[in-house]
């Protein structure tokens, strides 16, 4: 069938507005103006004064004007149209046929929906918008007061319309499910934010908890030291005193330190010895107390029984010696070597670590925790005296500088 000269002008606008709407989908970001140009461009390729588009609500069995043009204020948005196989729409939907209706009076196929008789619709042509491969969305509609003529172009233009849509639906879809799932991703980093702060907040409340109980306790053995009459439980009890505060230090400087999964053990040392001075009896805390420790991070298990054995050694030797105390700590595989050095008179000729009976010693060979038999020896050839403890490490794959 040939075209006239009119017909073609209308074939080769509808082309037009079809690829002018493809642009128009691609650089829109919202769907309701991308569904607004679909109805305009519609009704101006029909060359019709009524279009629509209607998307199908499952629940509903039903569509609803979902945009559209030349309609009543109030229809887009909240009209509803039926999704049967008797409503034109509703076969289009489900049949996935294109369905023209030149004559909506004597139509005898579908019934015609009373919204279309109540705006004077005298013909429609109802496709397809198939969106992904899953349920399409919903249905194009053209619809004329005074056309009685639609034909195969026409359809073919409408479809290829609806396609275009259904491309740009999907592509929204798309870019509606990313943003969604991001205003997830951030509210469960919101969330997770939170709780880290609560966990912050509730670990700081449990470490100043420790850190008053401790104090309490050695508040409370100073004060029954006091109330002995017997210089040598006296003794016992004051130094018992004296290593909970040294356990108060210890935990103090290491959740003091920022991360418990790696610290630094010179600066942890370092300030730990310093703040130990004021353990010691006057004139004592102005020795000289020098620290060479090889770049060493440490696990928590490892850092705090590196603490208690150098604080217990060096407050040994502080009590014990004289001169200045020297502490070097050395790692060799997994081990650390601890030497603390003073410059007193040496140990006694006949002193064995291993066989010693004090607290002190048997706190600190626990503490090393070694598989050999001597954890702790004495290193006979110092001029001075000088003590070498090799501590098992529980976590050696965490050291390192």
């Amino acid at each position: 069938m040939s075209l006239s000269v009119s017909d073609l002008r209308l074939r080769l606008r509808q082309q037009a507005l079809v690829a002018g709407f493809g642009r128009v989908a691609m650089q829109t970001d919202s769907l309701q103006l991308i569904l607004d140009e679909a109805s305009r461009v519609a009704a101006e390729g029909l060359d019709a004064c009524f279009a629509k588009v209607l998307e199908y609500l499952p629940g509903d069995m039903a569509f609803v004007v979902r945009a559209g043009v030349g309609w009543s204020e109030g229809v887009v948005g909240h009209a509803r149209v039926g999704g049967d196989l008797q409503s034109p729409a509703g076969y289009a939907f489900r049949s996935g046929k294109s369905v023209v209706s030149n004559h909506l009076a004597g139509e005898q196929r579908f019934r015609t929906p009373q919204l279309l008789l109540d705006h004077g619709i005298h013909s429609a042509i109802n496709v397809l918008i198939q969106s992904g491969d899953g349920e399409p969305f919903g249905v194009l509609e053209g619809d004329s007061t005074d056309r009685d003529d639609f034909n195969e172009h026409d359809v073919a233009f409408l479809q290829t319309l609806a396609n275009t849509l259904a491309v740009a639906v999907e592509a929204q879809k798309r870019q509606e499910a990313r943003e969604q799932l991001l205003e997830e991703k951030e509210a469960l980093l919101r969330e997770n934010q939170a709780l880290l702060q609560d966990k912050d907040l509730l670990i700081q409340e449990v470490h100043h908890r420790v850190k008053n109980s401790l104090q309490i306790v050695q508040a409370i053995l100073s004060m029954q030291a006091r109330r002995l009459s017997n210089p040598e439980a006296r003794q016992q009890v004051e130094e018992a005193a004296g290593r909970v505060m040294t356990i108060a230090a210890v935990h103090r400087r290491l959740y003091d330190g920022g991360s418990i999964a790696a610290t630094d053990a010179g600066r942890y040392l370092t300030d730990l010895l310093n703040e130990m001075r004021g353990l010691l009896p006057n004139g004592d805390d102005a020795r000289a107390l020098r620290i060479s420790v090889e770049p060493l991070f440490l696990a928590a298990d490892d850092i705090t029984a590196l603490g208690l054995i150098t604080g217990e050694l060096v407050m040994n030797a502080f009590k014990h010696a004289r001169g200045g105390v020297g502490i070097v700590v050395r790692r060799d595989d997994d081990t650390l070597e601890i030497a603390v050095a003073d410059e007193g008179d040496g140990f006694p000729p006949d002193f064995d670590p291993a066989a010693s009976r004090g607290l002190g010693m048997r706190i600190v060979a626990s503490l090393a925790d070694a598989a050999t038999g001597d954890a702790i020896r004495i290193d006979r050839s110092a001029p001075f005296g000088r003590i070498i403890v090799t501590m098992a490490l529980k976590n050696p794959a965490r050291t390192g500088a």
